[in-house]
């Protein structure tokens, strides 16, 4: 029979799975549009230095030394929403004057084509409905203002430039869209492998229930530990009565401390869950968590908490 504590302990832990894999994705997803735009404002610093635009090019190496700093910034504050919709935002104000600069047989406004691909990626459609509609809405404003006042606002923006540097600009622009197009079709392809890894978690989810005769969930001890609350111990203790005997029975280096760690892995906690509930920091967690791993003297390729799990 398969044990009934097991399929309770992976319900409880999916949606804190899910949870993590999308702050994952998140922070992935960011990191990796954030370099690819880097990578893109070096070629546009490149090619203002060949088009004699030195203005240009020092304006576009600041924005690149930002854009270096957001990778430093934590993932609570480069995540909200406002922080976001405010990056789209300023860099929606970017293209509308380097559109204006460089004159409409540039093709600068193909931009616009890039932001709004990415903005499909950074925001939740069900819940960022008005943000992802309002940047969009921006966009269009002002790719039409430049059209309707024919490029000639901001005069002294603009470069005058020769056909032939306009070429280059077409040329840099088309392989700009080209790169994020390919980005949006790597960020699609990894959403579909999450989809399938979903569902295929569903599915052994139901398995694992369909070999136990009943199912009983109650989430007193999850709240009593993720709540940090002291009588957290006293409590796992009657659920799991040989716990900390058998623990320190194989393993009498364990400090009290890493016992308490095991007890919320017992629990099939996340390391952002123990964080929480041991008023950590994650780095601290892992730190601790590396600690018992050595103790336990299992190896990286093992997932400790079901080895604690299936062990004690």
């Amino acid at each position: 029979m398969l044990k009934i504590s097991t399929v309770i302990n992976t319900i409880k832990s999916r949606k804190e799975r899910e949870e993590d894999e999308i702050e994952y994705e998140k922070d992935h997803l960011f990191n990796t549009y954030t370099l690819v735009l880097v990578f893109i404002l070096i070629c546009n610093i490149i090619l203002n230095l060949f088009i004699d635009q030195l203005l240009y090019a020092i304006i576009f190496f600041g924005l690149t030394i930002f854009l270096f700093i957001t990778l430093l910034i934590p993932n609570r504050i480069r995540f909200n929403r406002l922080n976001l919709m405010s990056i789209f935002f300023f860099l929606g104000i970017i293209v509308f004057l380097c559109d204006i600069a460089s004159g409409k047989g540039a093709m600068s406004y193909l931009s616009y084509i890039s932001l709004t691909t990415a903005v499909g990626y950074f925001f939740n459609y069900q819940t960022d409905k008005p943000i992802i509609f309002s940047l969009i809405s921006l966009y269009i404003i002002l790719f039409l203002i430049n059209i309707l006042t024919g490029y000639t606002l901001f005069p002294f923006l603009h470069q005058n430039l020769t056909q032939e540097k306009e070429m280059y600009i077409n040329i840099y622009k088309v392989l700009e869209v080209s790169v994020f197009a390919f980005l949006g079709i790597y960020f699609t392809n990894r959403r579909e492998r999450i989809l399938v890894k979903y569902f295929m978690e569903k599915e052994r989810l139901n398995e694992m229930i369909k070999k136990t005769d009943k199912l009983v969930f109650t989430e007193d001890l999850y709240q009593i530990a993720i709540n940090g609350n002291t009588l957290f111990i006293p409590y796992f203790k009657s659920q799991f009565p040989d716990f900390f005997d058998n623990m320190l029975k194989s393993h009498s280096n364990i400090i009290s401390s890493e016992l308490k760690i095991c007890a919320l892995m017992k629990l099939n906690f996340t390391t952002k869950e123990i964080a929480r509930a041991t008023n950590s920091t994650v780095r601290a967690i892992e730190n601790k968590k590396y600690r018992i791993r050595k103790k336990l003297n299992i190896s990286t390729e093992t997932d400790i908490n079901v080895y604690i799990i299936n062990n004690f």
